[in-house]
């Protein structure tokens, strides 16, 4: 910071830093305790900002505040902006699609159903899997529109009720399987 603050063609012994880190320390400290003593006098247990503000008027330090202030309300600033920031990484991509949990859980399920289908090794078997997840996704989802849920009243055919149109295209094949025939809606009994 000090070469930072030099001109380029000046330099800085090393005893001169040491003696400048020395001085920069000392005026911590003593801000430091004037604050506490401004803050104590409050009757507060923690020192506030315009508790620093204070200190530096009664040290006769002035021409500081303005700069102080403005450092804080940059800091401010900054630390709203990273935590809106990290909570919109926090986000998953269901929440950030604005999916309700009862349309993510029978995504989750459908996405389940056809990696379990992938795995198995009969295409019937498969087949019967992905039907019977189908239809406790569908059960799950009316039952939650039924309870006042708002998960949707139905989407397209074969779809799960309550999920947006593309969101459960089928998974394709792994990498050296044979694709599976789309299954047949199960008959009703």
């Amino acid at each position: 910071m000090i070469k930072d603050l030099l001109p380029p063609d000046m330099r800085c012994a090393n005893d001169t830093v040491e003696m400048v880190i020395a001085c920069c320390t000392e005026f911590i400290q003593l801000l430091s305790s004037e604050s506490n003593e401004v803050a104590t006098r409050e009757g507060r247990s923690i020192i506030h900002p315009d508790h620093v503000m204070r200190a530096l008027t009664e040290l006769g330090f002035q021409e500081f505040v303005g700069e102080v202030n403005a450092a804080l309300h940059t800091f401010k600033e900054e630390t709203k902006t990273a935590h809106s920031r990290k909570a919109d990484l926090r986000k998953t991509g269901a929440e950030q699609a604005g999916l309700t949990e009862e349309e993510q859980i029978a995504l989750q399920q459908q996405m389940f159903a056809a990696a379990r289908a992938q795995s198995m090794t009969t295409s019937e078997v498969a087949a019967s899997m992905t039907a019977s997840y189908d239809r406790m996704a569908m059960a799950a989802a009316a039952a939650a529109a039924a309870a006042g849920g708002g998960g949707g009243a139905g989407g397209a055919a074969g779809q799960a009720p309550g999920i947006a149109p593309g969101l459960a295209a089928p998974m394709p094949p792994l990498q050296g399987q044979v694709p599976l025939p789309d299954a047949a809606p199960p008959a009703e009994q």
